[in-house]
């Protein structure tokens, strides 16, 4: 084996072994990851330890007209376990019923006995496939049951990125003398996972943190 037959021959091996680690850590790898923007509060309490104490009432989520009514249900469960685990008030409860504006939700909220009423809305909310493309836009109300007025007003978005595959000419090359790339499913459906995410953080920011987690 000549010189050049060498240099040729330690040349493939390496892009073998570099393809078949990269497509290791591809079949592996989790969900496209989601780039969420931090909650924005339009109004808030002066103090926000004032309603700690408060018994909260969440009304099943507003929905685009495109979007199973069961997905508000599932949303505002979502938020009662959250808000319950982070202790973010002394009693969650789910209201029944739906709401189209504040009025109902206040309406609903005197029925169930509740200080405050959690109106929230599902503003925009996309699927979107293995390969990425989910989003959600969600926009949260307290109401104060008693008095009617806005004690919390929060809006979040979150972003998951497609993951287009690479078609360079190394990347061709590579997928030329090695397996193709398999994608794995891993745990929930990205827009419920978003969800979740944006219920910590709004919990979070009701109890008075400053900064939320990236």
């Amino acid at each position: 084996m000549n010189a050049i037959t060498k240099i040729l021959f330690v040349f493939w091996a390496v892009i073998l072994c570099g393809g078949c680690s990269t497509i290791t850590e591809q079949q592996a790898s989790t969900q496209v990851a989601v780039k969420k923007g931090a909650p924005v509060v339009f109004i808030h309490p002066l103090n926000n330890q004032a309603y700690a104490q408060s018994s909260v009432g969440i009304m099943p989520f507003a929905l685009p007209a495109n979007m199973n009514a069961g997905f508000g249900a599932g949303a505002a469960a979502i938020f009662q376990d959250i808000l319950l685990g982070k202790q973010t008030f002394a009693r969650v409860k789910l209201l029944s019923g739906q709401y189209g504006n504040a009025n109902e939700a206040i309406t609903a909220g005197r029925k169930g006995k509740v200080d405050l009423v959690l109106a929230g809305r599902i503003n925009y909310a996309l699927t979107g496939t293995e390969m990425g493309g989910a989003r959600l836009d969600l926009t949260v109300r307290l109401i104060n049951a008693k008095t009617g007025k806005t004690v919390w007003h929060i809006t979040q978005a979150m972003d998951q990125p497609m993951s287009y595959p690479q078609d360079d000419m190394l990347h061709s090359l590579l997928n030329s003398v090695t397996p193709p790339t398999i994608r794995r499913s891993n745990g929930a459906p990205a827009v419920a996972n978003m969800l979740a995410q944006s219920a910590e953080d709004m919990a979070d920011v009701m109890a008075g943190v400053m900064y939320v987690r990236r």
